[in-house]
């Protein structure tokens, strides 16, 4: 029986931080998150949730929690008080040991939750988004699924062709229409698994030593672009807390831009951002460290990055790979040619 209420109990109270975060504007902050009273009448004061009600004066009821114990064979109702500050109170017979750790956990989860929601809902739109311009995350998949086609009598290497979200309102040609797709072509081990699938990101890993690529899409910042921007904006917004990278659980100690070169630096006659025709393209070498899943050891990492600017636009996409160091700088090292490779590939527009 005590399962079947503790079912019961998890199944009803999943929309409860819902519901607490649109009810939460009826108090003030101070009145989000009360305790449970371990008393020989536990009482739960949780305003304006599931387990309480407010009345028009903007009084609180108090009620017994849900979670506290099953049935109650003997209970009394105050009435209610006109006054004010009064509160409807209904106490149960249950003694203190009929709560369990599991309902007073679940408990705390809500209010924890509840408190959480508000705090997440008060942060300016603004701010969200100046953070985000800050931060690389995935150029992600559009246009329906990729065509990927195997290399080679050996089959080592595949080829995806596929697009990803084009910049907004991005015209490719002065009285062109408008595009929401951009093409994309890049080559990568054939026995690489793709992670993120479902989320829409562009992302694959070696799982015999880790090696991965991304695609990432990132805003210059105002004024400049991909050639007068400085080499170590590149590995801020890679980095960032916020970004794509570390939110898919890389844990980074510390890096730098170790190397930077323009591939293609368009031509030195006209303004290279707005050229209908040039794609400013830099490469560059990133050295980090990341932390191990026992969060002791650090391991020395190698990125490459291939980065092309879209003509006309703020809007930067990058073919992003990491490798173990020491493989990475081994003499003949086959994962440095492996990366090479991916990045040597890549193609946007």
């Amino acid at each position: 029986e005590s399962h079947n209420q503790w079912e019961k109990n998890i199944m009803t109270n999943i929309i409860n931080p819902i519901i607490l975060l649109a009810v939460a504007a009826c108090h003030s902050a101070k009145s989000t998150a009360q305790a449970f009273q371990l008393q020989h009448h536990p009482i739960v004061i949780a305003p304006c949730s599931i387990s309480s009600r407010c009345n028009p004066s903007g009084s609180v009821g108090i009620r017994a929690s849900r979670f506290s114990a099953s049935k109650s064979t003997n209970r009394s109702v105050h009435p209610k008080s006109h006054h004010h500050d009064d509160f409807e109170t209904t106490t149960t017979t249950t003694r203190a040991s009929k709560i369990t750790r599991r309902s007073f956990l679940s408990s705390a989860v809500i209010l924890s939750t509840t408190s959480t929601l508000v705090s997440i809902a008060s942060i300016p739109r603004s701010a969200v988004a100046a953070s985000l311009e800050e931060a690389a995350t995935y150029a992600y998949r559009s246009g329906g699924l990729p065509f990927l086609t195997t290399l080679g009598l050996s089959k080592l290497f595949t080829r995806y062709e596929g697009f990803v979200l084009a910049p907004e309102n991005y015209y490719p040609k002065k009285g062109s229409a408008k595009i929401n797709n951009l093409a994309i072509q890049f080559d990568f081990p054939t026995d690489w698994l793709q992670l993120d699938k479902l989320g829409g990101g562009i992302q694959y890993v070696d799982q015999r030593n880790g090696d991965k690529l991304y695609l990432l899409h990132a805003m210059l910042p105002e004024g400049v672009d991909l050639k007068a921007v400085s080499k170590s904006w590149f590995g801020d917004v890679i980095f960032h807390p916020e970004g794509d990278v570390v939110r898919s659980g890389v844990v980074v100690d510390g890096y730098r831009v170790a190397r930077s070169q323009m591939v293609n630096e368009c031509s030195s006659d006209g303004d290279s951002v707005s050229d209908d025709k040039c794609q400013l393209q830099r490469r560059l070498l990133l050295k980090y460290d990341t932390v191990t899943g026992n969060g002791v050891q650090t391991v020395e990492r190698r990125g490459l990055v291939d980065a092309h600017q879209i003509a006309g636009t703020r809007d930067v996409y990058m073919m992003v790979t990491a490798s173990n160091a020491v493989k990475f700088e081994a003499k003949g090292s086959r994962e440095r040619e492996t990366v090479e490779t991916i990045v040597n590939s890549f193609k946007i527009g």
